[in-house]
């Protein structure tokens, strides 16, 4: 393959900021493999192609990447994408949802890094993960499980650039503060009660708006770019100033 048509991979990628990282780098020039759990619907494909498997599952993270590397035959950026912060109920956290907050926030970007990780060190590729401003900052109103579990992976991706660094590989964050997208946490909300959410942003966000998947994105983009050949180990925040 021509050393331009670079592969990348963005898991959870057929909705939201998955589906936006895809779209920008279809415009970057990747060739885009997304990812979901599901099969794809109308109007979810934006990459060259879809693979289904739960990133979970260390054992399916490995058939995905082996799938890659037959029918591309490299892997130049793996995108983690996988994450939610949604509750069970409220109160301390059940060992049930402990599980499911280290499952689908850590454990997604752990075993699909150590799937991938002899792909990228052949072509010196990158990764960058999606974590979220609650995974540094304990005061923002969030479930404790995934707040924690988004500081493991903050942690893992430092150590992760820390130790492959010599070897050509270079492993960021981007972590976004209030993302809108419809169907989106904050959707819901904003159509529960806007007047409450409107004045959430007023008081908590410098900049007084929501975050757009697009902007995530960009970011996303650039740390994958040679603009950023000597960033590793970053947590770039994209949040309208709510870290400050």
């Amino acid at each position: 393959m021509s050393e331009r048509q670079q592969v990348a991979l963005v898991s959870g990628s057929t909705r939201g900021i998955g589906k936006a990282i895809a779209e920008q780098l279809v415009l970057d020039g990747y060739i885009v493999v997304q990812n979901s759990r599901t099969s794809v619907q109308v109007g979810e494909l934006v990459g060259q192609t879809h693979i289904r498997a739960d990133v979970t599952n260390p054992n399916q993270c490995k058939e995905l990447i082996e799938k890659i590397i037959e029918t591309y035959g490299q892997l130049n950026l793996l995108v983690c994408n996988v994450g939610s912060g949604k509750n069970f109920s409220s109160g301390v956290a059940s060992a049930e949802s402990w599980g499911h907050f280290l499952s689908i926030n850590l454990n997604s970007t752990t075993y699909l890094v150590d799937s991938a990780l002899e792909a990228l060190i052949t072509t010196k590729g990158n990764t960058v993960a999606i974590s979220s401003i609650c995974g540094e900052d304990p005061t923002i109103e969030a479930p404790i499980g995934y707040t924690t579990a988004k500081a493991g992976l903050e942690m893992f991706m430092k150590a992760m650039a820390a130790r492959y660094g010599k070897k050509g590989l270079r492993f960021n964050v981007v972590s976004p503060g209030n993302v809108l997208f419809e169907g989106s946490v904050w959707d819901q909300k904003l159509k529960a009660d806007k007047v409450a959410v409107n004045s959430y942003l007023e008081q908590q966000v410098p900049l007084a708006r929501f975050i757009t998947p697009q902007e995530i994105a960009g970011a996303v983009s650039f740390l994958a770019s040679s603009r950023a050949q000597s960033i590793t180990g970053i947590v770039l925040p994209v949040d309208g100033g709510q870290s400050l």
